[in-house]
């Protein structure tokens, strides 16, 4: 039953992203930082599809602040985060989606478990399991 329970948690999650594409680029939330001031308008460029991706260099910056600001948010320092320790750290992903990452409710979720959390939601934003006929 847990686990039918987690399925429609994700399933909603998924139903939510697919409404709004500004959530449904959830590294951009806490992999950037908190949200920047607006700037002023600059010149008109294509929406950016879901296919596309930023390039491997700033993918590289933005998993980089990411961590730092997990182990920042690590005060213990053990890998682990616990749902208090995101919430203190400002990282609103983690502390939103806290219980469909840690699949194996272990009170805490680490690096790996937020790793495996954003290509399961990946995966289902480009289609889930497809397989060739």
């Amino acid at each position: 039953m847990p686990r039918a329970i987690t399925l429609v948690r994700a399933g909603l999650l998924v139903c939510s992203l697919a409404t709004s594409p500004a959530l449904a680029q959830v590294a951009g939330e806490d992999l950037a930082g908190p949200p920047q001031a607006a700037a002023q308008p600059g010149p008109v460029t294509q929406p950016r599809l879901f296919s596309q991706s930023p390039a491997p260099a700033q993918q590289h910056a933005q998993a980089q602040r990411f961590i730092d600001r997990f182990q920042a948010a690590n005060t213990t320092g053990d890998g682990r985060l616990t749902l208090a320790q995101a919430q203190a750290g400002h990282l609103p992903m983690i502390v939103r989606n806290f219980d469909a990452i840690d699949v194996q409710h272990k009170g805490y979720v680490t690096l790996e478990d937020i790793r495996a959390y954003r290509q399961q939601m990946r995966a289902m934003r480009e289609g889930g399991d497809r397989t060739s006929n």
